[in-house]
C-alpha cells in the first residue's frame, strides 16, 4: 500500500468517524429539540387564530347585546312599528355590522321580523328555511329563562356554518319583563376565514367536523382530537406544519374542524444548524488533516495541497471554466487531469442547460398559446405573456387575478366540478399519474368581452409522485366555436332540404303508383286475350303472327312496368327478399338451359363454365335469377350474331362471384360511369332497342340488397363482363328508410 493510500485511509477514516459520530448526537438531541419547538410554535398558532375566533364571536355577541337591550327594540316587539324598522334595519346596517341575518321573534316564538342580507353582492335575500328548522329542533336558543341568559356559538346549516349570537330582548337598563329574542347571524364562510387569516397573519382553512371527504391529513387529526387534548399537531411533509382544533357549536358539540398550517422555519433552522455543525466539524478535521499532511514529504503533500486548494479556490469562484494545475505524470496529475475533465463536463453541461433554458423561455414568450401555472389553491403563479393578446391584460395582472374573475361563472362551476374529480382521484390508492384533461372554458376579456378557449390540464408531480400545481395551455377556438355554430346552421338547412326532398320522394311515390295502376289496369285483359287467341289460332298465318306479336309485345311491356314498380320500391325502401338455401351451381345451370333457344334463335353461342360444385348461398332465388336474366338478355341484345356468351362462377373468399362475358361491341369509359343509373342507354342503340334503361339499375339495387356488389369491365370493340358478387353468409340488413306508401 503506498503513503498516499495510507495517508488518505488515515486521514478519511478519522475524518468519516468524527463525523458520523457527531451526526448522529446532534440528530438525536438538537433536531428533536427544534422539532419540539416547532410543536409549540404550531400550537400558539393555532391558539392565536382561535383567540381571534372568540374575538370575532364576542364583537357579534356585543353587537347583539347591545340591539337587544335597546328601548326602541323593546318598543318594537310591543307594536311592530315600521318607523324602527326603516330607521335601523336598512341594507347599510348590515354592511355596517358584517351581518347575514337578523331576527326578532316574541315570546310566543313567533317571527315578528327577520331579514337575510348578502354581504357580497349587498342585497336582501330570502330567509333559508334552514333556519327556522335549526331554531325549531334547538329552542333554548329563543328560550331565554332570565334577563341574564345569552347564548353565542357556531350553527350548522346547509348553506354553511353561521356563527350566531341570541339575547332576551330587554330595556336600555337591562331590565324585563323579556318581551322576545334578538338573533344576530354572521356566515363564517370564506370571506371570514380569510378575514382571520390577515388578522392572524397565518394561513387558516375550515373544515365541517362531520364531512366524509375530509382529506387524510385532516381526518387524522380528527381521530385524534378530544376534549382532553384539543390541540393536534402534525407535519405535512418537509416543507409545511399543521395544527387543529376542533370548535364546537351553540349546543357544544364539534362543529369544525380548524387547521392552521405553516412552513417548518423552525424545523429547517434546526436541520441548517446542524448543516453549519457539520461544516464546522469538517472545518476542523480538515485542519487537522493539512497539519498532518506538513508532516509528510514536501513533494507529495505540498502538491496535494496546492490540488485541494485549486479545487476549492474554483468551487468558491464558480469559475467552472477554470483549471487546475497538476504537472508531473503520477497519481496526482492524473487526479488533476481528471479533475480537469470534470469541470470541462460542468462547463459544458451548465452552457447546454443555459441554452435550454433560454430555449423553453424563447417558447413559453413567443407561443401563441396561453401557458400558465397554479399551485392547488388555484391561485396564478406564472402566466405566459401570450395572454395580452388572449385577454387583453398584462402579464401581472393576469396573476394577480383570482379564477372568479378570469372564468364566467358556468365555466368556473365546470372548472372546479373538475378539479374536484381530479382530487377524489388522487385519494385512491391506484391513479393514472400521466393523464390530463381538456376543457372548453369561456374566459373574461378586460374589456368586457368573453373568449372561449380549449384548455389543457395536466398535474405538476414532485419526485414523489404528489400533486404541487397546474400546468395549463389554453388556446382560442373562438373561431371553432363560430364555425360549429355555423355547421349547425348549415345542418338546420341541410334537414329542411332533406325534408323537401323527401316529400317530392313521396311525389314521385304516388306519381309512380297511379302509374303503375294505370299501366297494370290495361295489360290484363291484353295478356289474357293475347293468350286465348294463341290458343285459338291452330294454324299457322298472318293472324298467328300477329296474334304472337301482341302476346310478345303485352308481356315486354309488363315486364317494363314490372321493372319499374321494383326500382320505385327499392328507392324508397320497400323493396325486401325472401332469402332461403340455395344451390347455386344449380341455379345457374337452370337459367342457361332456360335461355338457350333464345341465343340459338338469336344465332348466338352461349357456354356455361360453372365449377362442378358452388356453394349453397342464402339469397333470394327469384330476386337472382332475374339479375342474371337481366344481364344475359343485355348480352343478347349488344352481341352481334355468331358472337358467343359465356356464364361463369366461382367462389371468391366469403363471397360468390357471377359473370357474364359477351363478344359484343363493348363500352366506353364516360358510358360505363352512369351505367348503372335509372333511365340509362347507350346512345348508339337508343333508337334501335327497347326498354326504359331500368334492368342495370333494378340488378345494381337487387345485388346491394344481398349484401354484394356489381361491376362491369369493358373495352370499346372488346366486348363487355359484366360480374356481381353475394356473400355466403347472411348480413344484417341495413336500417330501412322512414316508412314511405307502398307502390
Amino acid at each position: 500500500m503506498t503513503l498516499r493510500r495510507k495517508t488518505l485511509l488515515i486521514i478519511a477514516g478519522t475524518f468519516y468517524g468524527v463525523i458520523i459520530l457527531l451526526f448522529f448526537i446532534s440528530s438525536n438531541i438538537l433536531l428533536e429539540s427544534y422539532t419540539d419547538l416547532e410543536k409549540q410554535s404550531a400550537q400558539r398558532d393555532v391558539e392565536r387564530v382561535m383567540t381571534a375566533y372568540s374575538q370575532e364571536m364576542s364583537n357579534l355577541e356585543t353587537t347583539a347585546a347591545d340591539w337587544a337591550t335597546w328601548d326602541d327594540t323593546y318598543h318594537f316587539i310591543a307594536d311592530h312599528n315600521e318607523e324602527y324598522i326603516r330607521s335601523n334595519l336598512t341594507d347599510s346596517t348590515f354592511t355596517a355590522l358584517s351581518l347575514n341575518l337578523m331576527l326578532y321573534m316574541d315570546t310566543s316564538r313567533q317571527i315578528v321580523f327577520s331579514k337575510a342580507f348578502d354581504l357580497e353582492e349587498e342585497e336582501e335575500i330570502p330567509l333559508p328555511q334552514s333556519i327556522p328548522e335549526y331554531l325549531a329542533g334547538h329552542d333554548f336558543l329563543v328560550t331565554h329563562q332570565d334577563t341574564g341568559t345569552s347564548y353565542a356559538g357556531i350553527i350548522a346549516l346547509p348553506e354553511g356554518p353561521m356563527l350566531i349570537a341570541s339575547n332576551p330582548i330587554l330595556t336600555s337598563e337591562d331590565e324585563g319583563p323579556i318581551r322576545g329574542t334578538m338573533i344576530m347571524g354572521r356566515y363564517f364562510d370564506a370571506a371570514r376565514v380569510d378575514e382571520l387569516a390577515e388578522i392572524t397573519l397565518l394561513s387558516i382553512t375550515i373544515y365541517g367536523f362531520d364531512d366524509p371527504r375530509l382529506p387524510a391529513d385532516v381526518s387524522t387529526a380528527r381521530s385524534s382530537l378530544s376534549t382532553a387534548s384539543p390541540v393536534f399537531v402534525q407535519p405535512l411533509g418537509e416543507e409545511s406544519i399543521a395544527g387543529y382544533t376542533f370548535i364546537e357549536d351553540v349546543s357544544g358539540l364539534p362543529a369544525l374542524i380548524l387547521k392552521v398550517d405553516a412552513p417548518r422555519d423552525i424545523y429547517h433552522q434546526g436541520q441548517s444548524t446542524i448543516f453549519y455543525l457539520i461544516l464546522t466539524i469538517i472545518g476542523v478535521s480538515l485542519a487537522f488533516g493539512l497539519v498532518t499532511l506538513l508532516l509528510l514529504e514536501k513533494q507529495v503533500l505540498s502538491r496535494l495541497s496546492h490540488l485541494s486548494r485549486s479545487v476549492s479556490d474554483i468551487g468558491t469562484s464558480g469559475k467552472i471554466s477554470a483549471r487546475v494545475l497538476a504537472p508531473g505524470t503520477d497519481e496526482l496529475s492524473k487526479l488533476g487531469a481528471t479533475i480537469n475533465g470534470m469541470l470541462g463536463a460542468l462547463e459544458q453541461s451548465e452552457a447546454e442547460l443555459r441554452d435550454s433554458e433560454e430555449h423553453y423561455r424563447l417558447l413559453a414568450e413567443n407561443a401563441t398559446d396561453v401557458i400558465y401555472v397554479t399551485n392547488l389553491d388555484l391561485k396564478f403563479t406564472y402566466v405566459s405573456p401570450s395572454v395580452t393578446l388572449l385577454t387583453g391584460h398584462s402579464v401581472e395582472e393576469a396573476v394577480s387575478q383570482s379564477l372568479d374573475k378570469v372564468l364566467t361563472p358556468d365555466s368556473l362551476n365546470h372548472a372546479l366540478d373538475v378539479y374536484t374529480e381530479e382530487a377524489a382521484q388522487e385519494s385512491e390508492e391506484i391513479k393514472a399519474t400521466s393523464r390530463s384533461r381538456t376543457l372548453e372554458l369561456e374566459v373574461k376579456r378586460k374589456d368586457g368581452s368573453t373568449v372561449w378557449t380549449e384548455t389543457t390540464m395536466t398535474a405538476i408531480r414532485d419526485s414523489a409522485g404528489n400533486v404541487i400545481g397546474i400546468l395549463g395551455v389554453a388556446r382560442d377556438i373562438t373561431e371553432r366555436k363560430k364555425a360549429d355554430a355555423k355547421l349547425q346552421e348549415l345542418y338546420r338547412e341541410e334537414k329542411g332540404l332533406r325534408q323537401d326532398l323527401e316529400a317530392e320522394i313521396n311525389k314521385r311515390v304516388e306519381f309512380t303508383r297511379a302509374l303503375v295502376h294505370e299501366l297494370k289496369t290495361p295489360i290484363t285483359p291484353v295478356l289474357a286475350c293475347s293468350e286465348l287467341m294463341l290458343e285459338e289460332i291452330k294454324e299457322e298465318g298472318p293472324l298467328l303472327e300477329l296474334a304472337q306479336n301482341i302476346s310478345q309485345g303485352a308481356h315486354n311491356l309488363n315486364q317494363r312496368i314490372d321493372e319499374l314498380l321494383d326500382l320505385a320500391r327499392g328507392e324508397v325502401g320497400m323493396l325486401h327478399l325472401n332469402p332461403e338455401s340455395i344451390d347455386s351451381g344449380q341455379l345457374l345451370s337452370s337459367i342457361v338451359n332456360s335461355v338457350r333457344p333464345l341465343a340459338r334463335k338469336n344465332g348466338h353461342l352461349l357456354y356455361a363454365e360453372l365449377p362442378r360444385s358452388l356453394p349453397v348461398i342464402q339469397a333470394d332465388e327469384g330476386r337472382l335469377r332475374q339479375v342474371v336474366l337481366n344481364l344475359l338478355n343485355n348480352a343478347f341484345k349488344f352481341t352481334p350474331a355468331g358472337g358467343s356468351i359465356t356464364v361463369k362462377a366461382r367462389k371468391d373468399k366469403a363471397c360468390l362471384v357471377v359473370k357474364v362475358q359477351d363478344t359484343g361491341r363493348g363500352i366506353n369509359k364516360e358510358e360505363q360511369e352512369r351505367l348503372f343509373e335509372p333511365y340509362q342507354q347507350l346512345e348508339e342503340e337508343r333508337a334501335r332497342l327497347s326498354g326504359l334503361g331500368l334492368g342495370l339499375s333494378l340488378s345494381k339495387k337487387l345485388v346491394e340488397l344481398h349484401g354484394g356488389q356489381i361491376w362491369v369491365q369493358s373495352e370499346k370493340g372488346k366486348g363487355s363482363t359484366f360480374s356481381f358478387s353475394i356473400p355466403l353468409e347472411v348480413k344484417e340488413k341495413p336500417e330501412s328508410p322512414a316508412k314511405r306508401r307502398k307502390v
